[in-house]
Protein backbone atom coordinates (compact mmCIF):
# COMPACT_ATOMS: atom_id res chain seq x y z
CA UNK A 1 0.00 0.00 0.00
CA UNK A 2 1.61 3.23 -1.20
CA UNK A 3 1.16 6.30 1.01
CA UNK A 4 1.23 10.09 0.70
CA UNK A 5 1.41 12.88 3.26
CA UNK A 6 -0.71 16.04 3.14
CA UNK A 7 0.18 18.99 5.38
CA UNK A 8 -2.20 21.85 6.22
CA UNK A 9 -0.53 24.68 8.14
CA UNK A 10 -3.47 26.91 9.10
CA UNK A 11 -3.73 29.95 11.33
CA UNK A 12 -4.62 27.76 14.32
CA UNK A 13 -2.60 24.57 13.86
CA UNK A 14 -0.69 22.19 11.65
CA UNK A 15 -2.59 19.11 10.53
CA UNK A 16 -0.91 16.13 8.89
CA UNK A 17 -2.86 13.44 7.07
CA UNK A 18 -1.49 10.17 5.73
CA UNK A 19 -3.55 8.53 3.00
CA UNK A 20 -3.22 5.57 0.69
CA UNK A 21 -2.94 6.49 -2.96
CA UNK A 22 -5.51 4.29 -4.67
CA UNK A 23 -8.78 5.55 -3.16
CA UNK A 24 -7.48 8.22 -0.80
CA UNK A 25 -8.45 6.30 2.34
CA UNK A 26 -7.32 8.07 5.50
CA UNK A 27 -4.73 6.05 7.41
CA UNK A 28 -3.66 8.40 10.18
CA UNK A 29 -3.66 12.03 11.34
CA UNK A 30 -1.67 14.30 13.63
CA UNK A 31 -2.30 17.85 14.86
CA UNK A 32 -0.14 20.42 16.63
CA UNK A 33 -1.36 23.93 17.60
CA UNK A 34 0.05 27.32 16.61
CA UNK A 35 0.21 30.39 18.82
CA UNK A 36 -3.08 32.34 18.53
CA UNK A 37 -3.11 35.72 16.80
CA UNK A 38 -5.23 38.78 17.42
CA UNK A 39 -5.89 41.07 14.43
CA UNK A 40 -5.49 43.79 13.28
CA UNK A 41 -1.84 42.83 14.00
CA UNK A 42 -1.60 39.13 13.20
CA UNK A 43 1.88 37.61 13.12
CA UNK A 44 3.51 34.22 13.75
CA UNK A 45 7.06 32.86 13.75
CA UNK A 46 7.48 30.58 10.69
CA UNK A 47 10.02 28.50 12.61
CA UNK A 48 7.17 27.52 14.93
CA UNK A 49 5.19 26.34 11.90
CA UNK A 50 8.03 23.93 11.17
CA UNK A 51 8.17 22.73 14.77
CA UNK A 52 4.41 22.19 14.74
CA UNK A 53 4.69 20.25 11.47
CA UNK A 54 7.40 17.94 12.85
CA UNK A 55 5.31 17.24 15.96
CA UNK A 56 2.13 16.66 13.93
CA UNK A 57 4.03 14.32 11.59
CA UNK A 58 5.39 12.38 14.56
CA UNK A 59 1.87 12.00 15.95
CA UNK A 60 0.53 10.83 12.59
CA UNK A 61 3.29 8.27 12.07
CA UNK A 62 3.15 6.96 15.65
CA UNK A 63 0.13 4.95 14.50
CA UNK A 64 1.10 1.27 14.10
CA UNK A 65 -0.76 1.14 10.77
CA UNK A 66 1.75 3.58 9.21
CA UNK A 67 4.87 2.16 7.58
CA UNK A 68 7.09 5.19 6.86
CA UNK A 69 8.88 3.23 4.13
CA UNK A 70 5.65 3.27 2.08
CA UNK A 71 5.48 7.10 1.96
CA UNK A 72 6.22 8.29 -1.58
CA UNK A 73 5.27 11.97 -1.67
CA UNK A 74 4.42 14.96 0.49
CA UNK A 75 2.69 18.26 -0.30
CA UNK A 76 2.00 21.33 1.81
CA UNK A 77 -0.89 23.74 1.93
CA UNK A 78 -1.02 26.77 4.20
CA UNK A 79 -2.84 30.03 4.85
CA UNK A 80 -2.93 32.24 1.76
CA UNK A 81 -1.55 35.78 1.34
CA UNK A 82 0.89 35.89 4.27
CA UNK A 83 4.34 37.48 3.97
CA UNK A 84 7.38 35.44 4.97
CA UNK A 85 10.67 37.38 4.81
CA UNK A 86 13.98 35.53 4.43
CA UNK A 87 17.67 36.24 3.98
CA UNK A 88 19.89 34.54 1.39
CA UNK A 89 20.21 31.45 3.61
CA UNK A 90 16.41 31.21 3.94
CA UNK A 91 16.55 32.31 7.58
CA UNK A 92 13.65 34.33 9.00
CA UNK A 93 14.11 38.12 9.06
CA UNK A 94 10.99 38.93 11.10
CA UNK A 95 7.72 37.22 12.10
CA UNK A 96 5.39 36.48 9.19
CA UNK A 97 2.44 38.77 8.65
CA UNK A 98 -0.63 36.60 8.15
CA UNK A 99 -3.57 36.84 5.77
CA UNK A 100 -5.78 38.47 8.43
CA UNK A 101 -3.26 41.15 9.42
CA UNK A 102 -4.84 44.43 8.34
CA UNK A 103 -2.08 46.84 9.38
CA UNK A 104 -1.32 47.48 5.71
CA UNK A 105 -4.76 48.98 4.98
CA UNK A 106 -3.21 52.40 4.29
CA UNK A 107 -0.67 50.90 1.88
CA UNK A 108 -3.45 48.95 0.18
CA UNK A 109 -5.44 52.13 -0.40
CA UNK A 110 -2.33 53.91 -1.70
CA UNK A 111 -1.60 51.15 -4.22
CA UNK A 112 -5.17 51.02 -5.49
CA UNK A 113 -5.22 54.79 -5.89
CA UNK A 114 -1.83 54.83 -7.62
CA UNK A 115 -2.61 52.24 -10.30
CA UNK A 116 -6.41 52.44 -10.42
CA UNK A 117 -9.02 49.76 -9.79
CA UNK A 118 -9.07 48.56 -13.43
CA UNK A 119 -5.37 47.66 -13.36
CA UNK A 120 -5.74 45.32 -10.38
CA UNK A 121 -8.94 43.71 -11.59
CA UNK A 122 -7.80 43.17 -15.19
CA UNK A 123 -4.11 42.40 -14.64
CA UNK A 124 -3.96 40.76 -11.21
CA UNK A 125 -7.52 39.41 -11.16
CA UNK A 126 -8.39 40.97 -7.81
CA UNK A 127 -8.84 44.43 -6.38
CA UNK A 128 -6.16 44.11 -3.72
CA UNK A 129 -6.82 44.72 -0.04
CA UNK A 130 -4.64 44.57 3.08
CA UNK A 131 -4.59 40.77 3.04
CA UNK A 132 -2.51 40.70 -0.16
CA UNK A 133 1.24 40.18 0.28
CA UNK A 134 2.15 43.20 -1.85
CA UNK A 135 0.56 45.60 0.61
CA UNK A 136 2.51 44.01 3.46
CA UNK A 137 5.79 44.46 1.56
CA UNK A 138 5.08 48.18 1.18
CA UNK A 139 4.11 48.35 4.88
CA UNK A 140 7.43 46.72 5.80
CA UNK A 141 9.45 49.25 3.81
CA UNK A 142 7.59 52.21 5.29
CA UNK A 143 7.47 50.98 8.88
CA UNK A 144 10.54 48.76 9.35
CA UNK A 145 13.17 50.00 6.87
CA UNK A 146 16.03 48.17 8.59
CA UNK A 147 14.27 44.84 8.33
CA UNK A 148 13.29 45.62 4.75
CA UNK A 149 16.98 46.06 3.85
CA UNK A 150 17.75 42.60 5.26
CA UNK A 151 15.12 40.85 3.15
CA UNK A 152 16.48 38.87 0.19
CA UNK A 153 13.59 36.44 -0.37
CA UNK A 154 9.83 36.84 0.03
CA UNK A 155 7.39 33.95 -0.07
CA UNK A 156 4.05 32.62 1.15
CA UNK A 157 3.64 30.36 4.20
CA UNK A 158 3.32 27.16 2.15
CA UNK A 159 6.40 28.15 0.12
CA UNK A 160 8.43 28.42 3.33
CA UNK A 161 7.45 24.95 4.54
CA UNK A 162 8.04 23.45 1.09
CA UNK A 163 11.50 25.07 1.09
CA UNK A 164 12.28 23.55 4.48
CA UNK A 165 11.31 20.14 3.09
CA UNK A 166 13.07 20.42 -0.25
CA UNK A 167 15.79 23.13 0.03
CA UNK A 168 14.11 24.80 -2.96
CA UNK A 169 12.02 27.99 -2.94
CA UNK A 170 9.02 27.35 -5.19
CA UNK A 171 5.33 28.14 -5.36
CA UNK A 172 2.38 27.30 -7.56
CA UNK A 173 0.22 29.44 -9.84
CA UNK A 174 -2.72 29.32 -7.39
CA UNK A 175 -0.65 30.57 -4.47
CA UNK A 176 0.96 33.23 -6.65
CA UNK A 177 -2.46 34.79 -7.35
CA UNK A 178 -2.72 35.57 -3.62
CA UNK A 179 0.25 37.95 -3.65
CA UNK A 180 -0.89 40.96 -5.69
CA UNK A 181 2.27 40.86 -7.82
CA UNK A 182 1.31 37.96 -10.09
CA UNK A 183 -0.54 38.64 -13.32
CA UNK A 184 -3.37 36.18 -13.84
CA UNK A 185 -3.74 37.72 -17.30
CA UNK A 186 -0.13 37.11 -18.40
CA UNK A 187 0.72 34.18 -16.06
CA UNK A 188 3.90 35.77 -14.67
CA UNK A 189 5.33 37.71 -11.74
CA UNK A 190 4.90 41.46 -12.25
CA UNK A 191 8.36 42.60 -11.18
CA UNK A 192 7.61 46.13 -12.36
CA UNK A 193 5.13 46.61 -9.50
CA UNK A 194 7.76 45.58 -6.97
CA UNK A 195 10.33 47.85 -8.64
CA UNK A 196 8.15 50.84 -7.80
CA UNK A 197 8.48 49.88 -4.12
CA UNK A 198 12.25 49.41 -4.34
CA UNK A 199 14.15 49.45 -7.62
CA UNK A 200 17.43 48.37 -5.97
CA UNK A 201 16.26 44.88 -4.98
CA UNK A 202 16.76 41.94 -7.31
CA UNK A 203 13.10 40.91 -7.33
CA UNK A 204 13.58 38.16 -9.92
CA UNK A 205 15.88 36.43 -7.44
CA UNK A 206 13.70 37.26 -4.43
CA UNK A 207 10.56 35.41 -5.52
CA UNK A 208 9.89 31.65 -5.70
CA UNK A 209 9.92 29.79 -8.98
CA UNK A 210 6.36 29.05 -10.14
CA UNK A 211 5.73 25.37 -10.81
CA UNK A 212 2.84 23.54 -12.45
CA UNK A 213 0.29 21.68 -10.29
CA UNK A 214 1.83 18.26 -10.95
CA UNK A 215 5.50 19.34 -11.03
CA UNK A 216 7.83 17.84 -8.45
CA UNK A 217 9.65 20.54 -6.50
CA UNK A 218 12.44 18.21 -5.44
CA UNK A 219 13.21 15.09 -3.52
CA UNK A 220 13.06 15.65 0.21
CA UNK A 221 16.30 16.99 1.69
CA UNK A 222 18.60 14.41 3.24
CA UNK A 223 18.57 16.29 6.56
CA UNK A 224 14.76 16.39 6.79
CA UNK A 225 14.39 12.78 5.64
CA UNK A 226 16.61 11.76 8.52
CA UNK A 227 14.73 14.01 10.98
CA UNK A 228 11.37 12.56 9.96
CA UNK A 229 12.61 8.99 9.58
CA UNK A 230 11.48 8.60 5.96
CA UNK A 231 13.21 7.58 2.74
CA UNK A 232 15.28 10.22 0.91
CA UNK A 233 13.49 9.26 -2.33
CA UNK A 234 10.22 10.88 -1.13
CA UNK A 235 9.21 13.66 -3.54
CA UNK A 236 7.82 17.06 -2.56
CA UNK A 237 4.98 18.81 -4.38
CA UNK A 238 4.82 22.51 -5.29
CA UNK A 239 2.29 23.18 -2.52
CA UNK A 240 -0.66 25.57 -2.68
CA UNK A 241 -2.93 27.85 -0.66
CA UNK A 242 -5.38 26.41 1.85
CA UNK A 243 -8.57 27.39 0.01
CA UNK A 244 -7.21 25.96 -3.24
CA UNK A 245 -6.31 22.74 -1.44
CA UNK A 246 -9.77 22.63 0.12
CA UNK A 247 -11.23 22.91 -3.38
CA UNK A 248 -9.30 19.77 -4.37
CA UNK A 249 -10.03 17.92 -1.14
CA UNK A 250 -13.78 18.41 -1.46
CA UNK A 251 -13.84 17.14 -5.03
CA UNK A 252 -15.19 20.46 -6.31
CA UNK A 253 -16.38 20.45 -9.91
CA UNK A 254 -17.33 23.32 -12.17
CA UNK A 255 -20.79 24.48 -11.12
CA UNK A 256 -20.34 23.53 -7.45
CA UNK A 257 -20.10 26.24 -4.80
CA UNK A 258 -18.29 25.70 -1.52
CA UNK A 259 -19.22 27.46 1.72
CA UNK A 260 -16.28 27.07 4.10
CA UNK A 261 -16.67 28.48 7.60
CA UNK A 262 -13.96 28.35 10.22
CA UNK A 263 -11.93 31.31 11.45
CA UNK A 264 -12.93 33.01 8.23
CA UNK A 265 -16.04 32.50 6.12
CA UNK A 266 -15.32 31.76 2.47
CA UNK A 267 -17.27 30.98 -0.66
CA UNK A 268 -15.64 29.77 -3.88
CA UNK A 269 -16.32 27.89 -7.07
CA UNK A 270 -14.36 26.49 -10.03
CA UNK A 271 -14.43 28.06 -13.48
CA UNK A 272 -12.78 27.08 -16.75
CA UNK A 273 -12.32 30.76 -17.53
CA UNK A 274 -11.05 33.64 -15.36
CA UNK A 275 -13.67 35.78 -13.64
CA UNK A 276 -13.22 39.54 -13.81
CA UNK A 277 -15.50 41.30 -11.36
CA UNK A 278 -15.48 45.01 -12.11
CA UNK A 279 -16.89 45.84 -8.67
CA UNK A 280 -13.71 44.40 -7.15
CA UNK A 281 -15.36 42.33 -4.43
CA UNK A 282 -14.51 38.95 -6.00
CA UNK A 283 -10.91 37.72 -5.89
CA UNK A 284 -10.13 36.12 -9.24
CA UNK A 285 -7.70 33.40 -8.14
CA UNK A 286 -6.28 30.41 -9.96
CA UNK A 287 -7.04 26.94 -8.66
CA UNK A 288 -4.52 24.13 -8.17
CA UNK A 289 -5.44 22.08 -11.23
CA UNK A 290 -4.96 24.61 -14.02
CA UNK A 291 -8.41 26.20 -13.89
CA UNK A 292 -9.68 29.31 -12.06
CA UNK A 293 -11.23 29.79 -8.66
CA UNK A 294 -13.17 32.99 -7.89
CA UNK A 295 -13.22 33.51 -4.13
CA UNK A 296 -15.05 35.79 -1.71
CA UNK A 297 -13.73 35.93 1.87
CA UNK A 298 -15.24 37.26 5.09
CA UNK A 299 -12.89 37.66 8.06
CA UNK A 300 -15.42 36.78 10.75
CA UNK A 301 -16.51 33.16 11.06
CA UNK A 302 -17.03 30.81 14.00
CA UNK A 303 -15.27 33.11 16.44
CA UNK A 304 -18.50 35.15 16.40
CA UNK A 305 -20.61 32.27 17.70
CA UNK A 306 -17.79 31.35 20.13
CA UNK A 307 -18.01 34.92 21.49
CA UNK A 308 -21.78 34.80 21.77
CA UNK A 309 -21.77 31.47 23.63
CA UNK A 310 -19.25 32.89 26.07
CA UNK A 311 -21.17 36.05 26.89
CA UNK A 312 -24.47 34.12 27.10
CA UNK A 313 -22.81 31.55 29.38
CA UNK A 314 -23.95 28.58 27.35
CA UNK A 315 -22.45 25.89 25.14
CA UNK A 316 -22.25 26.25 21.37
CA UNK A 317 -24.83 23.48 21.08
CA UNK A 318 -27.22 25.36 23.39
CA UNK A 319 -26.65 28.56 21.40
CA UNK A 320 -27.53 26.66 18.24
CA UNK A 321 -30.70 25.20 19.77
CA UNK A 322 -31.81 28.69 20.78
CA UNK A 323 -31.17 30.02 17.27
CA UNK A 324 -33.04 27.14 15.62
CA UNK A 325 -36.11 27.77 17.78
CA UNK A 326 -36.32 31.46 16.85
CA UNK A 327 -38.82 32.68 14.26
CA UNK A 328 -37.86 35.42 11.81
CA UNK A 329 -40.36 38.28 11.88
CA UNK A 330 -40.55 42.07 11.94
CA UNK A 331 -39.09 42.05 15.48
CA UNK A 332 -35.92 40.15 14.51
CA UNK A 333 -32.65 41.96 15.18
CA UNK A 334 -29.74 41.80 12.73
CA UNK A 335 -25.98 41.75 13.20
CA UNK A 336 -23.07 42.91 11.04
CA UNK A 337 -20.32 40.70 12.46
CA UNK A 338 -17.36 42.90 11.54
CA UNK A 339 -15.50 42.26 14.82
CA UNK A 340 -12.01 42.45 13.31
CA UNK A 341 -12.86 44.58 10.30
CA UNK A 342 -14.00 42.98 7.07
CA UNK A 343 -12.49 41.92 3.77
CA UNK A 344 -15.62 41.48 1.63
CA UNK A 345 -16.64 44.24 1.52
CA UNK A 346 -13.27 45.90 2.15
CA UNK A 347 -13.86 47.52 5.56
CA UNK A 348 -10.63 47.04 7.56
CA UNK A 349 -11.65 49.49 10.30
CA UNK A 350 -15.22 48.29 10.79
CA UNK A 351 -16.59 46.96 14.07
CA UNK A 352 -19.50 44.70 14.93
CA UNK A 353 -23.01 46.17 14.98
CA UNK A 354 -26.31 44.79 16.27
CA UNK A 355 -29.40 46.72 15.17
CA UNK A 356 -33.13 46.36 15.66
CA UNK A 357 -33.05 45.36 19.34
CA UNK A 358 -36.44 45.78 21.01
CA UNK A 359 -38.50 44.46 23.91
CA UNK A 360 -39.28 41.32 21.87
CA UNK A 361 -35.59 40.40 21.57
CA UNK A 362 -35.23 37.32 23.78
CA UNK A 363 -32.37 34.81 24.00
CA UNK A 364 -33.71 32.92 21.00
CA UNK A 365 -33.84 35.94 18.71
CA UNK A 366 -30.48 37.16 19.95
CA UNK A 367 -28.88 33.77 19.19
CA UNK A 368 -30.45 33.71 15.73
CA UNK A 369 -29.09 37.15 14.80
CA UNK A 370 -25.60 35.94 15.80
CA UNK A 371 -25.70 32.97 13.39
CA UNK A 372 -27.24 35.11 10.66
CA UNK A 373 -24.50 37.72 11.17
CA UNK A 374 -21.98 35.10 10.04
CA UNK A 375 -24.12 33.48 7.32
CA UNK A 376 -25.97 36.31 5.58
CA UNK A 377 -22.78 37.78 4.03
CA UNK A 378 -21.99 34.37 2.52
CA UNK A 379 -25.49 34.03 1.10
CA UNK A 380 -25.26 37.51 -0.41
CA UNK A 381 -21.82 36.64 -1.83
CA UNK A 382 -23.18 33.43 -3.35
CA UNK A 383 -26.04 35.28 -5.03
CA UNK A 384 -23.52 37.73 -6.47
CA UNK A 385 -20.91 35.19 -7.56
CA UNK A 386 -23.27 32.75 -9.28
CA UNK A 387 -24.15 35.48 -11.78
CA UNK A 388 -20.49 35.88 -12.83
CA UNK A 389 -19.74 32.29 -13.79
CA UNK A 390 -20.93 30.28 -16.76
CA UNK A 391 -22.07 27.25 -14.75
CA UNK A 392 -23.77 27.45 -11.35
CA UNK A 393 -26.10 24.46 -11.19
CA UNK A 394 -23.93 22.12 -9.15
CA UNK A 395 -23.91 21.21 -5.47
CA UNK A 396 -23.75 23.70 -2.60
CA UNK A 397 -21.12 22.08 -0.38
CA UNK A 398 -20.77 23.12 3.26
CA UNK A 399 -17.43 22.50 5.00
CA UNK A 400 -15.20 23.79 7.78
CA UNK A 401 -15.67 23.65 11.54
CA UNK A 402 -19.13 25.23 11.36
CA UNK A 403 -20.38 22.48 9.05
CA UNK A 404 -20.47 20.10 12.04
CA UNK A 405 -23.07 22.31 13.74
CA UNK A 406 -26.74 21.43 13.17
CA UNK A 407 -27.64 25.08 13.65
CA UNK A 408 -25.14 26.32 11.06
CA UNK A 409 -26.28 23.61 8.63
CA UNK A 410 -29.99 24.31 8.94
CA UNK A 411 -29.82 28.09 9.10
CA UNK A 412 -27.57 28.20 6.02
CA UNK A 413 -30.08 26.07 4.09
CA UNK A 414 -32.94 28.27 5.36
CA UNK A 415 -31.20 31.49 4.27
CA UNK A 416 -30.20 30.07 0.87
CA UNK A 417 -33.60 28.47 0.34
CA UNK A 418 -31.67 25.60 -1.24
CA UNK A 419 -30.34 22.15 -0.30
CA UNK A 420 -26.81 22.04 1.04
CA UNK A 421 -24.47 19.04 0.90
CA UNK A 422 -22.22 17.72 3.66
CA UNK A 423 -19.51 15.40 2.35
CA UNK A 424 -17.35 12.85 4.13
CA UNK A 425 -14.30 15.10 4.52
CA UNK A 426 -13.04 16.21 7.93
CA UNK A 427 -10.04 18.32 6.90
CA UNK A 428 -10.51 19.38 3.29
CA UNK A 429 -7.23 21.32 2.96
CA UNK A 430 -5.08 18.48 4.29
CA UNK A 431 -6.98 16.06 2.02
CA UNK A 432 -6.34 18.41 -0.91
CA UNK A 433 -2.62 18.39 -0.15
CA UNK A 434 -2.81 14.58 -0.31
CA UNK A 435 -4.48 14.89 -3.73
CA UNK A 436 -1.53 16.94 -5.01
CA UNK A 437 0.99 14.56 -3.44
CA UNK A 438 -0.72 11.58 -5.08
CA UNK A 439 -0.75 13.26 -8.50
CA UNK A 440 3.02 13.81 -8.40
CA UNK A 441 3.69 10.35 -6.95
CA UNK A 442 1.65 8.60 -9.66
CA UNK A 443 2.66 10.91 -12.51
CA UNK A 444 -0.93 11.84 -13.32
CA UNK A 445 -3.04 15.01 -13.13
CA UNK A 446 -4.64 16.62 -10.12
CA UNK A 447 -7.99 16.57 -11.99
CA UNK A 448 -7.82 12.79 -12.38
CA UNK A 449 -7.15 12.27 -8.67
CA UNK A 450 -10.00 14.64 -7.74
CA UNK A 451 -12.42 12.47 -9.73
CA UNK A 452 -10.99 9.19 -8.40
CA UNK A 453 -11.25 10.45 -4.83
CA UNK A 454 -14.76 11.96 -5.01
CA UNK A 455 -15.96 12.08 -1.37
CA UNK A 456 -19.23 10.49 -0.27
CA UNK A 457 -22.22 12.73 0.43
CA UNK A 458 -23.21 12.02 4.03
CA UNK A 459 -26.06 14.49 4.48
CA UNK A 460 -28.33 16.77 2.49
CA UNK A 461 -29.97 19.57 4.49
CA UNK A 462 -33.11 21.17 3.03
CA UNK A 463 -34.70 24.49 4.03
CA UNK A 464 -37.45 24.11 6.63
CA UNK A 465 -39.92 26.34 4.79
CA UNK A 466 -40.22 28.35 1.60
CA UNK A 467 -40.29 32.07 2.28
CA UNK A 468 -39.35 35.48 0.89
CA UNK A 469 -36.43 36.87 2.89
CA UNK A 470 -36.02 40.11 0.91
CA UNK A 471 -37.07 42.42 3.75
CA UNK A 472 -34.83 40.61 6.23
CA UNK A 473 -31.83 40.98 3.93
CA UNK A 474 -32.62 44.67 3.39
CA UNK A 475 -32.63 45.13 7.16
CA UNK A 476 -29.19 43.53 7.27
CA UNK A 477 -27.98 45.85 4.49
CA UNK A 478 -29.08 48.91 6.47
CA UNK A 479 -27.20 47.67 9.54
CA UNK A 480 -23.99 46.61 7.78
CA UNK A 481 -23.71 49.84 5.78
CA UNK A 482 -23.55 52.07 8.89
CA UNK A 483 -20.01 53.35 9.46
CA UNK A 484 -20.62 55.40 12.61
CA UNK A 485 -18.49 53.25 14.93
CA UNK A 486 -15.56 52.32 12.66
CA UNK A 487 -12.11 52.36 14.30
CA UNK A 488 -9.60 55.07 13.56
CA UNK A 489 -6.86 53.68 11.28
Amino acid sequence: MKLVVGVDSSTQSCKVEIREQEKGLLISTGVSPHEPTFPPKSEQDPNQWWQAFVLAFQKATANNSVDKNLIEAIAVTAQCHGMVTLDDELNIVRPAKLWNDTQSATQSNDLVEKYGRDYWINQVGSLIGPSFTLTKILWLKENEPENFKKVKKICLPHDFLTARLSDRLVTDRAGATCTGYYSIKDSRWTYEILDTIDSTKNWSDALPEILGPETIASKISEKVAKELGIRSSVVVGPGTGDQMASCMGLGTREGDFVFSIGTSAVIFTVSNKPVHDLTGIVNGMADSSGKYMPVMVSLNGTKITDWAAKIMDCSLEELGELALSAELDENSAVMAAFFDGERTPNLPYATGIIAGLNSMTDRKKFARCIFDGVLIPLVKNYNFLKNLVKKSDGRLIFTGGASRSKAYQQILADLLQKDIYIVDVEESSARGACVQATAIARGTTVSQIIEQWQPRVVKIVSPRKTRDLTDYFLKYDACSSWRGMDRNN
